[in-house]
Protein backbone atom coordinates (compact mmCIF):
# COMPACT_ATOMS: atom_id res chain seq x y z
CA UNK A 1 0.00 0.00 0.00
CA UNK A 2 1.35 3.16 -1.14
CA UNK A 3 1.41 5.77 1.75
CA UNK A 4 -0.12 9.24 0.71
CA UNK A 5 2.23 12.31 1.50
CA UNK A 6 1.20 13.98 4.30
CA UNK A 7 -0.07 17.54 3.77
CA UNK A 8 1.51 20.86 5.83
CA UNK A 9 -0.61 22.56 7.97
CA UNK A 10 0.01 25.71 8.78
CA UNK A 11 -0.75 27.42 11.92
CA UNK A 12 -3.31 30.31 11.41
CA UNK A 13 -1.60 33.65 11.29
CA UNK A 14 -2.44 35.72 14.87
CA UNK A 15 -5.14 38.26 14.70
CA UNK A 16 -4.33 41.91 14.47
CA UNK A 17 -5.61 42.55 18.24
CA UNK A 18 -3.01 39.43 19.56
CA UNK A 19 0.02 41.32 17.34
CA UNK A 20 -0.75 44.66 18.55
CA UNK A 21 -0.93 42.92 22.26
CA UNK A 22 2.26 41.25 21.79
CA UNK A 23 3.92 44.78 20.61
CA UNK A 24 2.43 46.13 23.44
CA UNK A 25 4.29 44.07 26.14
CA UNK A 26 7.51 44.12 24.13
CA UNK A 27 7.26 47.63 24.11
CA UNK A 28 7.09 47.64 27.73
CA UNK A 29 9.61 45.54 28.13
CA UNK A 30 12.22 47.02 26.20
CA UNK A 31 11.04 50.46 27.94
CA UNK A 32 11.33 49.30 31.32
CA UNK A 33 14.68 47.49 31.01
CA UNK A 34 16.43 51.02 29.28
CA UNK A 35 14.77 52.77 31.99
CA UNK A 36 16.28 50.50 34.55
CA UNK A 37 19.91 50.38 33.28
CA UNK A 38 20.05 54.20 33.28
CA UNK A 39 18.57 54.82 36.17
CA UNK A 40 21.71 52.44 37.65
CA UNK A 41 24.26 53.49 35.20
CA UNK A 42 22.91 57.25 33.61
CA UNK A 43 20.83 58.48 36.00
CA UNK A 44 21.59 61.73 35.44
CA UNK A 45 19.94 62.04 31.84
CA UNK A 46 16.68 60.53 33.35
CA UNK A 47 16.98 64.21 36.25
CA UNK A 48 17.90 66.59 33.84
CA UNK A 49 15.65 69.13 32.46
CA UNK A 50 12.25 70.60 34.50
CA UNK A 51 9.30 72.51 33.85
CA UNK A 52 8.56 74.76 31.00
CA UNK A 53 7.19 76.83 33.10
CA UNK A 54 7.58 77.02 36.48
CA UNK A 55 4.97 78.06 39.03
CA UNK A 56 6.02 81.92 39.17
CA UNK A 57 5.78 81.86 35.44
CA UNK A 58 2.56 80.24 35.36
CA UNK A 59 0.91 83.19 38.30
CA UNK A 60 2.99 85.64 35.30
CA UNK A 61 0.97 84.68 32.43
CA UNK A 62 -2.78 83.35 34.20
CA UNK A 63 -4.85 81.26 32.49
CA UNK A 64 -2.98 81.56 29.08
CA UNK A 65 -0.70 78.25 29.34
CA UNK A 66 -3.67 76.08 29.99
CA UNK A 67 -5.70 77.88 27.40
CA UNK A 68 -2.89 77.50 24.97
CA UNK A 69 -2.22 74.24 25.38
CA UNK A 70 -6.29 72.84 25.43
CA UNK A 71 -6.27 75.26 21.93
CA UNK A 72 -3.18 72.97 20.33
CA UNK A 73 -4.95 69.88 20.97
CA UNK A 74 -8.23 70.96 19.74
CA UNK A 75 -6.32 72.00 16.82
CA UNK A 76 -4.74 68.90 16.67
CA UNK A 77 -8.04 67.28 16.48
CA UNK A 78 -9.76 69.11 13.73
CA UNK A 79 -7.10 68.24 11.18
CA UNK A 80 -7.76 65.01 11.94
CA UNK A 81 -11.46 65.45 11.48
CA UNK A 82 -11.45 68.01 8.58
CA UNK A 83 -8.96 65.45 6.58
CA UNK A 84 -11.69 62.43 7.58
CA UNK A 85 -14.28 64.42 6.33
CA UNK A 86 -12.64 65.21 3.29
CA UNK A 87 -12.37 61.70 2.20
CA UNK A 88 -15.91 60.70 2.82
CA UNK A 89 -15.42 58.86 6.11
CA UNK A 90 -17.82 58.56 8.97
CA UNK A 91 -16.85 61.38 11.04
CA UNK A 92 -17.48 60.30 15.15
CA UNK A 93 -15.97 62.67 17.87
CA UNK A 94 -14.81 62.23 20.39
CA UNK A 95 -13.66 64.64 23.23
CA UNK A 96 -10.13 63.52 24.16
CA UNK A 97 -6.56 64.15 22.88
CA UNK A 98 -4.10 61.73 21.58
CA UNK A 99 -5.38 60.43 18.02
CA UNK A 100 -8.89 59.78 19.62
CA UNK A 101 -10.78 60.62 17.32
CA UNK A 102 -8.81 58.74 14.48
CA UNK A 103 -9.33 55.43 16.32
CA UNK A 104 -13.23 56.67 16.70
CA UNK A 105 -13.39 57.25 12.65
CA UNK A 106 -10.92 54.23 11.70
CA UNK A 107 -11.94 51.34 14.25
CA UNK A 108 -15.22 50.51 12.90
CA UNK A 109 -13.84 51.05 9.28
CA UNK A 110 -12.20 48.30 6.78
CA UNK A 111 -8.54 48.48 7.07
CA UNK A 112 -7.22 49.98 3.74
CA UNK A 113 -3.79 51.08 4.73
CA UNK A 114 -3.42 54.39 2.52
CA UNK A 115 -6.61 55.82 3.94
CA UNK A 116 -5.64 54.86 7.64
CA UNK A 117 -2.15 56.63 7.21
CA UNK A 118 -3.48 59.96 5.26
CA UNK A 119 -5.89 60.02 8.64
CA UNK A 120 -3.02 59.00 11.14
CA UNK A 121 -0.79 62.04 9.76
CA UNK A 122 -3.63 64.50 9.84
CA UNK A 123 -3.62 65.12 13.48
CA UNK A 124 0.30 65.67 13.89
CA UNK A 125 0.70 67.13 10.67
CA UNK A 126 -1.75 70.14 11.90
CA UNK A 127 -0.11 70.25 15.39
CA UNK A 128 2.85 70.04 13.92
CA UNK A 129 2.49 73.13 11.62
CA UNK A 130 1.22 75.23 15.08
CA UNK A 131 3.75 74.80 16.93
CA UNK A 132 6.08 76.02 13.98
CA UNK A 133 3.94 79.17 13.13
CA UNK A 134 4.36 79.67 17.56
CA UNK A 135 7.90 79.44 17.15
CA UNK A 136 8.14 81.55 14.54
CA UNK A 137 5.71 84.52 16.78
CA UNK A 138 8.28 84.14 18.98
CA UNK A 139 11.37 84.69 16.88
CA UNK A 140 9.44 87.97 15.90
CA UNK A 141 8.52 88.97 19.75
CA UNK A 142 12.76 89.01 19.83
CA UNK A 143 12.80 92.03 17.83
CA UNK A 144 10.36 94.04 19.64
CA UNK A 145 13.29 94.51 22.41
CA UNK A 146 16.40 95.13 20.50
CA UNK A 147 18.13 95.65 23.36
CA UNK A 148 17.79 91.97 24.60
CA UNK A 149 16.47 90.20 21.64
CA UNK A 150 14.87 87.43 24.11
CA UNK A 151 11.54 87.69 22.94
CA UNK A 152 8.29 86.56 24.63
CA UNK A 153 8.53 82.70 26.02
CA UNK A 154 5.38 82.06 26.00
CA UNK A 155 5.02 81.42 22.93
CA UNK A 156 8.19 79.65 22.47
CA UNK A 157 6.97 77.38 25.55
CA UNK A 158 3.58 76.81 24.10
CA UNK A 159 5.81 75.12 20.94
CA UNK A 160 7.58 72.84 23.14
CA UNK A 161 4.77 71.59 24.75
CA UNK A 162 3.26 71.43 20.73
CA UNK A 163 6.00 69.31 19.69
CA UNK A 164 5.98 66.70 22.52
CA UNK A 165 2.40 66.66 22.38
CA UNK A 166 2.83 65.81 18.58
CA UNK A 167 5.87 63.56 19.33
CA UNK A 168 4.02 61.33 21.48
CA UNK A 169 0.92 61.03 19.18
CA UNK A 170 3.40 59.72 16.46
CA UNK A 171 4.43 56.16 18.73
CA UNK A 172 3.24 53.38 16.75
CA UNK A 173 0.58 51.89 19.11
CA UNK A 174 -3.01 51.95 19.04
CA UNK A 175 -5.03 54.27 19.80
CA UNK A 176 -2.16 56.72 18.80
CA UNK A 177 -2.05 58.12 15.48
CA UNK A 178 1.20 56.55 14.94
CA UNK A 179 -0.54 53.02 15.36
CA UNK A 180 -2.53 53.90 12.20
CA UNK A 181 0.40 55.09 10.14
CA UNK A 182 2.41 51.94 11.31
CA UNK A 183 0.64 49.66 8.88
CA UNK A 184 2.03 51.64 6.07
CA UNK A 185 5.86 51.18 7.17
CA UNK A 186 7.75 48.36 5.32
CA UNK A 187 10.63 46.57 6.88
CA UNK A 188 12.89 48.64 5.19
CA UNK A 189 12.10 51.71 6.33
CA UNK A 190 11.85 50.46 9.92
CA UNK A 191 15.66 49.39 9.69
CA UNK A 192 16.99 52.77 8.20
CA UNK A 193 14.35 54.61 10.34
CA UNK A 194 15.01 53.08 13.59
CA UNK A 195 19.51 53.72 12.79
CA UNK A 196 18.37 57.25 12.43
CA UNK A 197 16.26 57.47 15.66
CA UNK A 198 18.72 56.08 17.97
CA UNK A 199 21.50 57.91 16.80
CA UNK A 200 19.58 60.99 17.18
CA UNK A 201 18.56 59.71 20.78
CA UNK A 202 22.33 59.10 22.10
CA UNK A 203 22.78 62.57 20.39
CA UNK A 204 20.26 64.02 22.91
CA UNK A 205 18.01 62.03 25.17
CA UNK A 206 14.71 62.70 24.53
CA UNK A 207 11.92 60.44 27.13
CA UNK A 208 9.14 60.29 24.02
CA UNK A 209 11.84 59.63 21.48
CA UNK A 210 12.77 56.52 23.70
CA UNK A 211 8.89 55.70 24.03
CA UNK A 212 9.13 55.77 20.19
CA UNK A 213 12.00 53.30 19.37
CA UNK A 214 10.85 51.05 22.25
CA UNK A 215 7.30 50.66 20.82
CA UNK A 216 8.77 50.23 17.00
CA UNK A 217 11.61 47.72 17.49
CA UNK A 218 9.07 45.13 18.81
CA UNK A 219 6.93 45.58 15.48
CA UNK A 220 10.05 45.30 12.97
CA UNK A 221 10.89 42.06 15.05
CA UNK A 222 7.63 40.78 14.44
CA UNK A 223 7.87 41.51 10.81
CA UNK A 224 11.60 39.99 10.65
CA UNK A 225 10.28 37.11 11.77
CA UNK A 226 6.74 37.05 9.64
CA UNK A 227 4.66 36.75 12.31
CA UNK A 228 3.14 40.49 10.96
CA UNK A 229 1.62 40.48 7.95
CA UNK A 230 3.23 42.84 5.42
CA UNK A 231 0.39 45.41 5.55
CA UNK A 232 2.53 47.73 3.89
CA UNK A 233 2.16 45.42 0.96
CA UNK A 234 -1.41 47.27 0.31
CA UNK A 235 0.19 50.69 -0.71
CA UNK A 236 2.02 51.42 -4.14
CA UNK A 237 6.23 51.91 -4.05
CA UNK A 238 6.08 55.06 -3.95
CA UNK A 239 3.22 55.58 -1.37
CA UNK A 240 5.46 53.27 1.13
CA UNK A 241 8.64 55.65 0.46
CA UNK A 242 6.68 58.73 1.11
CA UNK A 243 5.09 56.90 4.39
CA UNK A 244 8.57 56.16 5.58
CA UNK A 245 10.41 59.53 4.63
CA UNK A 246 7.82 61.20 6.16
CA UNK A 247 7.16 59.49 9.38
CA UNK A 248 11.00 59.41 10.55
CA UNK A 249 11.56 63.08 9.23
CA UNK A 250 8.65 64.04 11.42
CA UNK A 251 9.56 61.51 14.35
CA UNK A 252 13.13 63.05 14.57
CA UNK A 253 12.15 66.82 13.37
CA UNK A 254 10.02 66.80 16.38
CA UNK A 255 12.54 65.01 18.90
CA UNK A 256 14.84 67.69 17.70
CA UNK A 257 13.31 70.94 18.07
CA UNK A 258 11.47 69.94 21.28
CA UNK A 259 14.82 68.96 23.07
CA UNK A 260 16.50 71.95 22.00
CA UNK A 261 13.16 74.66 22.79
CA UNK A 262 13.17 72.87 26.26
CA UNK A 263 16.64 73.45 27.04
CA UNK A 264 16.71 76.68 26.33
CA UNK A 265 13.47 77.68 27.97
CA UNK A 266 14.50 78.10 31.17
CA UNK A 267 17.50 80.75 30.46
CA UNK A 268 14.87 82.71 28.28
CA UNK A 269 12.21 82.73 31.12
CA UNK A 270 14.74 83.87 33.65
CA UNK A 271 16.09 86.56 30.77
CA UNK A 272 12.45 87.61 30.12
CA UNK A 273 11.23 87.93 33.87
CA UNK A 274 14.76 90.06 34.79
CA UNK A 275 16.38 86.76 37.15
Amino acid sequence: MVREPEKSVSSPSPSPDRLWAEQLAMGMAFLIGILIFMALFHPKLLSVGGMVLGPNDIDAYGWMPTLGIFLQVVIHELGTIVVAWRLKLPVRLRFFGFGANATAILEDLPRRVWTDTIVGFAGPLTGTAVSIALHGIYEITKYQDASMHVGNPFFLGMACVGYFYNLFTLIPILDLEGGWIAPALAPQAWLFGLVAVVLELTNVFNLVLLCVVSFALPRFILLLRARAPRTDLGCTTPQRVLVGIGYFVLVIGLALVGSHTFEVMPRLVRAAMGD
